[in-house]
């Protein structure tokens, strides 16, 4: 279903009015969190305003309707693309699901019935006081130190830099690592919608990275795409993939230098992505379904997802995690849930990798001390 859904042409609804202002650019300039960016993906529908300068992108099954990037407009046009959408979503009976909603945007939620639940929280990088010094920093110190003396090195791949035959060449390596990452995964294809393409057509401003060994054959042992939000301040590491025999701690060490290059291009803020389930507190008149399958899959379900190694690695960079929020409309149901499930692809699995890594668990179990990160900040 996710990728049928994905191949699909772009369609527009709401405004008939001409954008004043492309999806691409409003994505880049007011997209506030991670996800933003990926509003430009193949295989969603615009909602446009009124007055053609706001945009809502989003994936549909059935009546159920799950928004990628948010609301993307300047601050003052936020409350009234949100009132025409829900207006939308309400004349076509739509059930809707938006994703890292920001603390300060929960009112203007709140005003129109959505129903607002803990999401999980998303780890942040300060540029500007990053020094890597000290033992808080100790474990990526390690990590970059080991990567470094088996020679590899991370270079940035631009698009316009490359021939359409090179480029394609440079792909297909691209796609050989990430299916090296895929055989340890009980999912059969990548998982849609919350993650971005490693390849898309139009690489817009994403920029991608590849970690190459300068020993031997100069292999690609690894690559992640950042992709660009709020005006290009920050900027998300969105996407990594590795080979199976790559060095030890080799994402840890693409982190570090992307982290490096772009600080030292001024950039502000350094995203590492949503942690899901992170300290999932009870809110007022909030999904206990939602808020309950988060801390199982969390607590459970690592198999299929793993949540909590995810939530361990990232801290470790030692991150300022900063809450986000899903909000529903009319409210959160089994069914607009498993429409979700079905939209992302998250359990279409194959069950011989599956059965593989259940008695890869049981033979050898391990147990994980998992790192605590400082508290969370609201902003």
């Amino acid at each position: 279903m996710s990728q049928r859904i994905a191949e699909t042409a772009i369609s527009v609804t709401g405004s008939q009015t001409p954008p004043e202002i492309p999806l691409e650019e409003l994505a880049f300039q007011f997209g506030r969190t991670y996800d933003s960016y990926l509003a430009t993906e193949e295989g969603l529908t615009q909602f446009w305003s009124s007055d053609g300068r706001g945009v809502i992108a989003y994936a549909r099954i059935g009546r159920y309707v799950h928004v990628q990037g948010g609301l993307l407009c300047d601050a003052p046009g936020r409350g009234q693309l949100l009132r025409e959408f829900h207006e939308f979503a309400v004349q076509h009976r739509l059930t809707v699901t938006f994703y890292n909603v920001l603390e300060e945007d929960l009112p203007t939620f709140r005003q129109q019935g959505f129903q607002v639940t803990k999401w999980g929280e998303e780890p942040l990088l300060d540029l500007v006081n990053l020094t890597w010094a000290g033992g808080s920093y100790e474990w990526v110190r390690r990590q970059f130190h080991y990567c470094q003396r088996q020679n590899v090195v991370l270079t940035e791949c631009r698009r316009d830099d490359y021939s359409e035959d090179r480029w394609q060449t440079l792909l297909n390596e691209i796609r050989a690592v990430a299916a090296e990452g895929l055989t340890t995964k009980p999912q059969r294809n990548e998982i849609w919608f919350f993650n971005g393409r490693y390849d898309p057509p139009d690489w817009g401003r994403r920029r991608l990275f590849v970690a190459r060994n300068e020993r031997g054959t100069g292999r690609i042992e690894g690559f992640l795409v950042c992709l660009p939000f709020q005006n290009g301040s920050h900027w998300a590491v969105e996407t990594y993939r590795h080979r199976q025999d790559a060095p030890r701690g080799l994402v840890a060490f693409m982190i570090h230098q992307c982290v490096e290059r772009l600080r030292s291009e001024g950039i502000q803020v350094v995203s590492l992505c949503l942690c899901p389930a992170v300290r999932c507190e009870t809110l007022p008149n909030d999904s206990w379904l939602v808020r309950r399958g988060l801390q199982f899959g969390f607590d459970y379900a690592s198999i299929f997802f793993d949540l909590p190694g995810e939530y361990h690695f990232k801290s470790r960079f030692r991150p300022r995690f900063v809450r986000r929020y899903i909000c529903h409309w009319p409210r959160a149901t089994v069914r607009s849930m498993w429409s979700l499930v079905r939209l992302s692809g998250v359990l279409s699995l194959d069950y011989g990798k599956l059965a593989a890594s259940l008695w890869s668990r049981i033979r050898r179990p391990k147990s994980r001390q998992l790192a605590t990160p400082p508290p969370e900040e609201s902003k």
